[in-house]
């Protein structure tokens, strides 16, 4: 039955005695009656009337909304009739202060209260001020409920009691959301606090999901002696608990905020040696957490203990931290073993992380040389200005990365490198290299200080996609003697790296002393890429802003599955292509070039070719041709040669001041003799282009007619020209 959207309504019977009760017991019984919904009904105060409650025994699903002068949900009495009640859902009751009293009960014997209710959902309830009040002795309360949600209740201050807590075993979620008075979720009564000792724990053995957000006040889960233990949660979601400083602490609530000295006792620093608080301490047992989210908790620089319980946290897989300002590292070394399972870790926005690993002092036989993360698959960390190493350590520490897939960095300014040469050959997996804004990063992959220079070829099997974007200080991808071997690398895109002297730099490089002092590179080669830098597969090239004169060296390097290029903002840049390499552009698709100030010709002379010599070059699949900003350029090829465009459709040439003529056929040039006096961008065998749909020509040229063909007599359908 649903009642909805009636204003003046005040009863379900009219009454004599003008009474706002909805069901008055004397007037109305609805024994099979399982669902209700009572929605925008602002006249009655009281659903039930608390003398006479009807008959109700078959409700199965109550869902109270926008009754705003609605007192109480049900009267002590009726509880214990509605024992099929499974759902209670209640939003927008301004009034509501209390949801069960279970004070008011009067029983005999062992009583069960609501045994079937399994989902419980409370939303914008400014006036609620608990949910249940004390729970009697020989009552048992709510001991199938599965899901409990509570957002927008912002006079409430804890959600349940520890005596509660110790009926909710069934419990598998918790949500809690913008209550902006709670100050801890789990109030533990002082008799109780006292009663128990050290070692008591308070177990949620079915508790899955923990989600706490937006609690402004929130100071911690619960204080008291309690030792948490929830064996199947998977699921920990704590975001915007700026007061936070535990989630659980040692000592009682009074004791545990009378000053500094004390707060940190409470928050889980006895005997640890450590001043600071942390997050998780000796109290909490999470033994099954999958996936852990952190987000906007200001007050803490710690989330681990040094030591904690046996198997908690083992099963770690997804750890995301952000927005946390005094956080400064966010594993102890010493808990590395215990993260063998992690496959995801993201952190962002900590402007006071130093580290992703603190190096925490043991004996010196069991300080791991080499740290392995044998699931990790994506790491994600995001504008961290403080970071400079992956760890902080006094001795050399090698790290196994097995099974990564993705790697993202963006504004890590002190960061000088990402990986060592030893930890790049593990790297066998890694499929995507995100790289961006990190203002001192000088190389990707660093050589350290006294490793030797090995012609071992370190490979990257996995490689799809390659990206380094504003690197101001990157002076090369890595450095030695050997080949990088990229098979599988589709996707490589070098933008805004001004410093960049070549992709690998050769000997003689000196090696790099790791994060303390500036690499010190000599000038270098003069090309980006040398032939045993391997790209066999690559798909799309797009660098911009490269202080480099040259891409490849003498070399030849061919790129037979290479369909788009993009060129932009190289100043130095004299030459895109050799000729061997333009002769193997077979499906190269998009081909766009600009800002390039000193490139005369976009296909630069070999120096072993006859001059005689006529080249022919046929780039089949070429569909866009864009040339801008070029203020340099004469022609296509510096050599002899015919070209061939068969699949071209725009061709766009714009702020080509040295261009004179964009096109001519062999007719205007003796092929065997001299060079004819105007410089020809495109030379054709026949100016015929049998798929062009446009032509944009934005720059003061000439247009000319070369033999019996007229560039008018192309079979253009929407030219500009």
């Amino acid at each position: 039955m649903t009642l909805r959207n009636l204003p003046k309504m005040t009863s379900f019977y009219k009454t004599t005695d003008h009474s706002v009760v909805l069901f008055d017991g004397h007037q109305v019984s609805l024994p099979w009656l399982e669902s209700l919904t009572l929605s925008e009904l602002p006249k009655f105060k009281e659903i039930w009337n608390s003398q006479y409650p009807s008959d109700m025994s078959n409700l199965k699903f109550l869902k109270v909304e926008d009754c705003m002068f609605l007192l109480s949900i049900t009267p002590s009495s009726l509880l214990i009739k509605l024992q099929n009640l499974e759902a209670l859902t209640i939003e927008r009751c301004q009034l509501l202060r209390e949801v069960f009293d279970l004070e008011g009960l009067t029983i005999s014997g062992d009583v069960e209260i609501l045994s079937r209710l399994t989902r419980l959902t409370l939303s914008d309830l400014p006036s609620l001020g608990h949910i249940w009040n004390k729970n009697p002795k020989r009552v048992s309360c709510f001991r199938n409920l599965r899901a409990l949600k509570v957002q927008d209740c912002e006079n409430l201050r804890f959600l349940f009691s520890s005596s509660m807590a110790k009926a909710l075993r069934q419990m598998k979620e918790i949500e809690v959301v913008s209550c902006k008075l709670m100050e801890e979720i789990m109030n533990v009564q002082e008799e109780e606090s006292e009663n128990a000792a050290t070692s008591d724990t308070l177990e949620f053995p079915l508790l899955t999901s923990l989600s706490l957000e937006e609690l402004k006040n929130l100071k911690t889960f619960s204080h008291g002696k309690y030792c948490l233990h929830c064996p199947s949660l998977t699921r920990l979601r704590i975001s915007g608990c700026p007061k936070i400083m535990t989630f659980s602490s040692f000592k009682g609530k009074q004791q545990s905020m009378t000053t500094d000295t004390s707060s940190q006792q409470a928050f889980g620093c006895i005997n640890s040696g450590v001043s600071l608080p942390v997050f998780f301490n000796q109290n909490v047992h999470f033994p099954s957490l999958d996936e852990l989210t952190l987000l906007s908790l200001c007050g803490l620089r710690r989330i681990w203990h040094n030591e904690l319980p046996e198997e908690s946290f083992c099963k770690l897989a997804s750890i995301s931290v952000r927005d946390w300002e005094n956080l400064s590292h966010i594993f102890p070394s010493t808990l590395i073993e215990r993260f063998q399972r992690l496959k995801i870790i993201e952190v962002v926005e900590c402007t006071s992380l130093e580290a992703l690993m603190e190096h925490v002092s043991v004996n010196a036989k069991k300080r791991p040389i080499c740290l392995t993360f044998l699931d990790l698959k994506e790491v994600k960390l995001g504008h961290l200005p403080r970071l400079n190493a992956v760890v902080t350590s006094s001795t050399k520490t090698m790290f196994n990365f097995p099974s990564l897939t993705d790697v993202s960095l963006r504004c890590c300014d002190r960061l000088r490198y990402l990986f060592t040469k030893d930890t790049a050959r593990t790297l066998d997996k890694v499929e995507m290299l995100d790289v961006s804004r990190c203002v001192n990063m000088q190389q990707i992959v660093a050589v350290e200080e006294g490793e030797e220079q090995e012609l071992k070829a370190v490979k990257f099997s996995h490689l799809r996609i390659l990206k380094l974007c504003s690197l101001k200080s990157l002076i090369s991808f890595s450095s030695g003697c050997g080949a990088y071997e990229f098979p599988s690398l589709q996707n490589l895109s070098i933008m805004e790296c001004t410093k960049l002297k070549a992709f690998i730099l050769r000997p003689p490089a000196p090696s790099v002393e790791m994060n303390e002092r500036t690499i010190g590179f000599d000038k270098g080669p003069c090309s980006l890429f040398d032939k045993k830098v391997i790209l066999p597969n690559l798909e799309e090239l797009r660098l911009t802003g490269i202080e480099s004169r040259e891409l490849w060296d003498s070399e030849s390097i061919c790129f037979h599955n290479l369909t788009s290029i993009r060129v932009e903002d190289c100043p130095r840049l004299r030459n895109l292509f050799t000729m061997s390499m333009a002769k193997s552009l077979g499906q190269l698709q998009y081909l766009g070039l600009g800002g390039c100030g000193e490139m005369e010709y976009i296909v630069g002379r070999e120096e072993e070719k006859p001059e005689e010599a006529v080249n022919k070059i046929v780039i089949p699949q070429l569909v866009t041709l864009y040339i801008h900003k070029m203020p340099k350029l004469r022609g296509f090829c510096h050599e002899k040669h015919i070209s061939e465009w068969p699949l071209l459709k725009q061709l766009s040439v714009e702020d080509c001041k040295a261009v004179k003529v964009i096109l001519g056929d062999t007719s205007c040039r003796k092929l065997g003799g001299s060079t004819p006096t105007e410089q020809l961008l495109l030379l054709v065998e026949k100016i015929v282009f049998p798929s062009v749909e446009s032509i944009c020509i934005c720059t003061w040229i000439t247009w000319r007619r070369y033999g019996w063909m007229n560039l008018l007599q192309m079979p253009l359908a929407n030219s500009r020209h």
